[in-house]
């Protein structure tokens, strides 16, 4: 199940659950002055099932497309590989880089 909720400043948070346990949840800054969204993504910790990742990198390529956001900037635990590359296949020009225990990935939104 995929849940998406905003709050008073506009921001979307997006939760991936499975049998009423959250495996993955994201929130999701509505677009700024350069229309650019921002999203910071977490991941529970432990096995996730199949297609977990993929469902938040899908859900998230949704979420910023629906807000017309043309470029998105997306923080993930480092060493998420399914998750980056769900992101990254939502996104043209990707540049990608590390600080500490996060990624970040930056990219122009693919159209849906």
């Amino acid at each position: 199940m995929i849940n998406e909720e905003h709050d008073a400043v506009s921001d979307k948070r997006i939760t991936v659950e499975e049998d009423g346990q959250v495996l993955s949840e994201a929130t999701v800054s509505a677009p700024d002055e350069n229309n650019e969204a921002r999203a910071q993504v977490h991941v529970a910790s432990g096995h996730l099932p199949v297609g977990t990742h993929q469902r938040m990198a899908d859900a998230l390529h949704q979420a910023v497309s629906e807000d017309n956001a043309e470029r998105l900037t997306a923080s993930v635990p480092r060493g998420e590989a399914e998750l980056v590359e769900g992101i990254c296949d939502h996104l043209s020009d990707v540049a990608m880089r590390s600080a500490g225990s996060t990624s970040f990935i930056e990219g122009e939104v693919k159209p849906t």
